[in-house]
């Protein structure tokens, strides 16, 4: 582990001492792609994952169009989890797995803009096609042990169970041994996967940080094919993304700077997943959980999901020292509401919900990228939180404006 973690952290440095250098040359950009966080360590207010890397924009294949070639390098160290029973793929509630994982990837991806969009500077149309790799290793919880309630550190039910953070060998007395539910966390618990990928985007989207206005549509198709990754792992997934918004109103101050802005934002998503082995990486981006706030990452995991997200923005002044422009104040307000159905990954069974949600988000946003915050989410459907389902509020830290 201690030789991973040196490898991590060169890895790391390398890429983002290429990007700096590349970022030099006209036809470079540097590329700052991805955060991530561990929810142990402060509370998830510390990224414990970086992907950084450079972009290449010196070939012409359509006049007055973008073409791009980019090349990430990244890792980190993340919290999992699984809400599926390891011999039947059953849901669980309450007694879910929680581990950690090491990980590395590497990404190789060419766009082309075609067109040019009513929104200046961008192209209509942009294609693009990828490929990455990634190598990750799972080990226990840093937690593991320490006493929890219901999964979670809250200790004002005691009245629900206790109990201490399983490690994955001690797991429901040794379950994981032989699992085809869980693959990836039998034998050695190291995975090394292979994704191809394609999509098309439609740039009709303004947007500022505080203000935003028009469209943004993305249909993205991934393909883990079978026998270019461990754990055999085999499948596919389809997302529609369509984002709609628009300003309400504005108040500018002295400098032209934003003093305050509303702004009204509809997300609309849809995805479909399927395959032979989904491993747990790829199952909670697409699950319900991850989708409707206040509820859990990795918790609704069916082949079909369908979510829509509206927000209200307040956002407060965005140059407030000049050392600080792009830092901004914001207040979301939000509804959510979800479906999912199908089978749940990896197994025979099936089962849908309706989830749905309210509540807001008092956060500081740096460069419209992280959104450091809390958030207070009220469940409104009659299915609960997986980890809590005697309350219907939800406290939890943010850390991306997610849509």
């Amino acid at each position: 582990m201690r030789r991973m973690k040196k490898a991590l952290v060169l890895l790391t440095i390398i890429a983002l001492a290429a990007g700096i250098c590349f970022g030099a040359g006209g036809d470079f950009a540097f590329l700052f792609t991805e955060l991530d966080q561990h929810v142990e360590i402060l509370n998830g207010f510390l990224p414990t994952l970086v992907t950084v890397g450079a972009g290449y924009r010196g070939l012409t294949l359509s006049d007055g169009d973008l073409t791009q070639i980019n090349l990430t390098f990244g890792g980190g160290y993340t919290q999992r989890k699984s809400y599926q029973n390891p011999v039947d793929g059953s849901p669980l509630s309450g007694d879910f797995l929680v581990f950690d994982a090491i990980q590395t990837r590497w990404n190789l991806k060419m766009l082309q803009g075609l067109g040019e969009s009513w929104v200046q500077g961008q192209d209509l149309v942009t294609l693009y096609a990828g490929y990455e790799g990634r190598w990750e290793k799972y080990v226990d919880s840093m937690v593991k042990t320490q006493l929890r309630h219901n999964g979670t550190a809250d200790i004002t039910h005691p009245a629900e169970t206790t109990y201490p953070v399983p490690t994955l060998a001690g797991w429901q007395g040794g379950a994981l041994a032989g699992t085809t539910i869980l693959r990836e966390l039998d034998a050695d618990r190291t995975m090394t996967a292979t994704t191809l990928y394609a999509g098309i985007i439609l740039n009709g989207m303004e947007d500022t940080g505080v203000t935003s206005d028009g469209i943004l549509g993305k249909f993205d198709l991934q393909w883990a094919p079978g026998g270019l990754s461990t754990d055999e792992i085999s499948y596919f997934s389809a997302t529609l993304n369509v984002v709609v918004s628009k300003t309400l109103w504005q108040k500018q101050a002295a400098n032209g700077s934003n003093a305050l802005s509303i702004v009204l934002i509809d997300r609309f998503n849809a995805n479909w997943t399927d395959g032979s082995y989904v491993p747990l990486y790829a199952q909670g981006p697409v699950s319900l959980g991850r989708k409707v706030r206040g509820y859990n990452t990795y918790a609704f995991n069916t082949n079909f999901t369908v979510v829509n997200n509206l927000d209200l923005r307040i956002s407060g002044p965005d140059r407030m020292l000049d050392f600080l422009n792009g830092v901004f104040p914001r207040l979301n307000l939000f509804v959510d509401c979800g479906w999912h159905s199908g089978r749940y990954f990896n197994s025979a069974i099936e089962g849908s919900h309706f989830l749905a949600s309210t509540g807001a988000q008092l956060e500081m946003s740096f460069m419209d990228f992280i959104d450091l915050g809390i958030q207070v989410a009220w469940i409104l459907s009659d299915t609960q939180n997986p980890v809590t389902p005697w309350s219907r509020m939800i406290m939890g830290a943010t850390f991306f404006l997610d849509f």
